[in-house]
């Protein structure tokens, strides 16, 4: 498959670990420059180190705010000269229960898992409206779907805020060139994941039809292809990464 996305240039949020890195490391693989936002700055820079001193830019970046979001596009087009895809997967996850769900947690959540992807993609469009070309592609989450099988209400609301949002940006996207799609990863094998019961992990991989849970490099090759020229006319588009544990 011819991606196209040779000398293009990215910002995946989130992008020191998981889902996140496993992406940038799928686009610098097709020659894109990344970007690589974290608030964990130590971390974004061990894998910047990995990818590359040509190739990646580590940034410690807060998405859940404006300057936080805005700085990665600055870090773009200073060390660059352009962005062309933007991959908004900074998230945190939590499996507190409904009732001891507290305010200041579900805050948290959705300012990173659904705020921080708003602004990153609305700094993003300040390059892609004018320039009429761009990718967004945001990671949701098969809780936002079906309201969490192993995470908390706040995550599984910040998640279906996501897969709106998405629609939202691409019918506002769209008139302009630029594409929108949301990847929903279901039950993968991930740093997000690793904290998680084992005998929960284990019953909800092998309730999925494939029988197992999936990978990191399994999401970022969805991602990869949303991000690519094959996936052009691919826009509004919500992506299920689960095994077949939803079919809808």
């Amino acid at each position: 498959m011819e991606t196209g996305l040779e000398g293009k240039v990215a910002i995946v949020t989130g992008g020191s670990g998981g889902i996140g890195l496993a992406s940038a490391r799928a686009l610098a693989s097709e020659g894109a420059r990344v970007v690589l936002g974290d608030l964990d700055g130590a971390a974004a820079a061990a894998a910047a180190a990995e990818l590359g001193p040509g190739v990646a830019q580590a940034v410690t970046a807060d998405v859940s705010q404006p300057a936080g979001a805005q700085s990665l596009v600055d870090a773009a087009l200073g060390r660059f000269g352009r962005l062309d895809v933007l991959v908004a997967s900074a998230g945190i996850h939590r499996a507190t229960r409904l009732d001891d769900l507290t305010v200041e947690e579900w805050d948290l959540l959705l300012a990173v898992n659904l705020r921080g992807v708003f602004l990153a993609a609305q700094a993003a469009l300040r390059v892609f409206v004018p320039q009429r070309s761009g990718r967004i592609i945001a990671l949701g989450s098969l809780a936002g779907q079906v309201g969490g099988l192993a995470a908390s209400a706040a995550y599984a609301s910040s998640k279906g805020g996501v897969i709106a949002l998405t629609k939202s940006l691409a019918r506002f996207a769209g008139p302009h060139g630029v594409t929108a799609n949301c990847v929903n990863p279901g039950i993968i094998d991930s740093p997000m994941t690793a904290g998680w019961a084992p005998e929960d992990l284990a019953r909800l991989s092998a309730g999925t039809p494939l029988g197992r849970s999936g990978t990191v490099d399994e999401v970022a090759a969805v991602v990869l292809f949303l991000a690519s020229d094959a996936a052009s006319f691919v826009h509004g588009a919500h992506i299920d990464v689960n095994g077949g544990l939803l079919m809808d």
